[in-house]
């Protein structure tokens, strides 16, 4: 299963326990009397909650410290297990316990926070449609804790086999049909299957984004790809959501006209040459690094970086595309070293990975840094104009760029350790971690 990062350490309980007080306290200042003859009145300006035989009334006071409460929560939790409603929610229930229990204040406020903590250590499992993956045989793809299946295999092949009353059967409508006993959920022909640390509320969020590192290890792990690949400036398919292929269209240009579109999406095929690429253990070790990467190692930053790799192929727009292939290797040579420029690193570092020839690295790091100067004229004005070639360009470089440190770094050694080794060579010294220049025999 995927390990909860970040757990909160022994001391949060307590900086949250006295904002705890303060929000149960102050729901329960709300109380409305029984003999209050706007007892059921729904026009207070702050709401209501009706529960079991009693009214409170959300006080200016419990609103402000439900507020500092959330926000101090929030804090403490990693971005997967914070989601702000449902802490609202659980400080209401906290309340509402509260006033129907014999609970002590104290116990009441420590019973909250630690519900609250306990968001951070929730794990699930989440099956949901596949629109990028073809399975031509009845195999699995595994990397990490994404996979991808023929739907047929779910019932057998996941945690869903504990659930015999939930089946999932290969149909285009999508919908779940509820029968005596019997519930069966409609999935096209491949699934997701995603091991998720998060708050429930955040799991989708979370899951497309493991699937999207998943993608772009999967892309770069092997050439033998077949169908319809989505090659450089060809806009990736959705991985959960169905591409249309029809568009209701109507275009026109002086005397003419024309009506609708049509778009062939694009999918990863998988075969026998696919699985045994995937499965080799190489890229099976890199993927369990990548899926639950440590903090402040180099696979931190790679698996960030393949992340929004995915979302530049998936992005339609050229200067969104442009944004998420600079998002993605700015992830990747993200430092401590503060003092260096962004626009000399940026384009630097990625010419000394890519060659270690200077006439090439001279070129590419003129090219990016040409690139460059769209994407902040985009940030930084609004600017559109952006042309294919160059974002096409650009998903070159950044591809390259992260297979050539798939294939020859440690992933696991740390983010300072990788941007020195590329500041090393800043000044036309041989990257460390390039193949080695084969000896001439004797």
């Amino acid at each position: 299963m995927a390990k909860a990062k970040n757990a909160p350490n022994k001391k949060q309980p307590n900086e949250l326990l006295a904002l705890a007080r303060e929000v149960i306290l102050s729901f329960a200042r709300g109380l409305v009397s029984k003999d209050d003859p706007n007892r059921y009145d729904l026009e207070h300006k702050n709401g209501v909650t009706f529960f079991e035989n009693y009214v409170v009334r959300y006080t200016d006071q419990y609103l402000k410290f439900t507020r500092e409460f959330t926000k101090l929560a929030a804090r403490k939790l990693n971005a997967q297990s914070v989601h702000e409603s449902t802490i609202r929610e659980m400080c209401r229930h906290a309340g509402q316990d509260y006033l129907k229990s014999a609970f002590s204040i104290d116990e009441a406020a420590a019973s909250l926070v630690k519900t609250v903590l306990a968001e951070a250590g929730r794990q699930y499992v989440l099956l949901q449609p596949n629109h990028l993956i073809r399975h031509s045989e009845p195999a699995i793809l595994s990397l990490g804790r994404v996979r991808s299946m023929p739907t047929e295999l779910a019932g057998l092949n996941t945690a869903l086999s504990k659930f015999q009353h939930v089946k999932l059967r290969v149909g285009t409508d999508q919908k779940t049909d509820h029968l005596i006993g019997m519930t069966t959920v409609s999935m096209p022909p491949s699934i997701w299957v995603v091991e998720v640390a998060a708050t429930k509320e955040n799991v989708q969020e979370e899951a497309k984004w493991l699937i999207d590192v998943a993608i772009s290890l999967m892309r770069l792990s092997t050439q033998e790809w077949k169908g319809h690949f989505p090659g450089v400036g060809e806009i990736e398919s959705h991985p959960t959501r169905s591409m249309k292929t029809m568009e209701s269209l109507v275009t026109i240009e002086g005397d003419s006209v024309s009506i609708g579109g049509y778009k062939l999406p694009t999918w990863y095929e998988s075969d026998a040459d696919i699985v045994a690429a995937l499965n080799a253990p190489e890229v099976q070790q890199r993927a369990l690094i990548l899926l639950d990467p440590s903090d402040k190692v180099l696979a931190q930053s790679v698996a960030q970086g393949l992340g929004w790799m995915t979302r530049g192929r998936q992005a339609v727009d050229r200067a969104e595309r442009l944004l998420c292939f600079f998002t993605s290797i700015e992830s990747l040579l993200t430092s401590n070293q503060k003092n260096d420029p962004v626009t000399q690193t940026i384009s630097r570092h990625p010419s000394i990975i890519y060659s270690q020839n200077l006439n090439v690295r001279m070129k590419v790091y003129n090219q990016i840094k040409l690139l460059y100067a769209l994407r902040s004229s985009t940030i930084h004005t609004g600017r559109r104009e952006v042309l294919w070639n160059d974002v096409n360009s650009l998903q070159v470089y950044v591809e390259t760029v992260f297979w050539i440190v798939l294939n020859r770094c440690d992933l696991n050694m740390t983010q300072e350790r990788f941007a020195q080794s590329l500041s090393a060579a800043s000044h036309g010294e041989r990257w460390e971690f390039a193949v080695p220049i084969s000896q001439p025999q004797q």
